[in-house]
């Protein structure tokens, strides 16, 4: 692939990763990210130099979407702990209303 395709392709899976974080669709990101790893780990040395600014908002908009998957990550852990109290309270109350 030449190198300003390859650079326009990954930028365009960087933009639907991002779509799909904003979504929190995190299965979507994540399989878009694998698409774009290979992609990523092809350009060489030239094509990084040649391309350094779309390079650079690809680093900054990546950097952007971890934060939020890291975000998203512990409220769902809070989440979760907060269900799994209610769960083993609601268990707790149904052994009390056997008695």
């Amino acid at each position: 692939m030449e190198q300003s395709a390859l650079i326009e392709k990954v930028l365009a899976l960087t933009g639907e990763i991002e779509h799909a974080a904003a979504l929190a669709d995190w299965p979507e990101a994540a399989r878009l990210a694998e698409l774009r790893s290979p992609l990523i780990m092809s350009l060489d040395a030239q094509q990084v130099q040649g391309s350094l600014n779309v390079i650079r908002s690809i680093v900054a908009r990546n950097d952007a979407i971890v934060a939020d998957a890291q975000t998203t990550q512990v409220e769902l852990q809070a989440e979760y702990t907060a269900a799994m109290r209610r769960v083993s309270a609601a268990n707790q109350y149904q052994k009390a209303a056997q008695l």
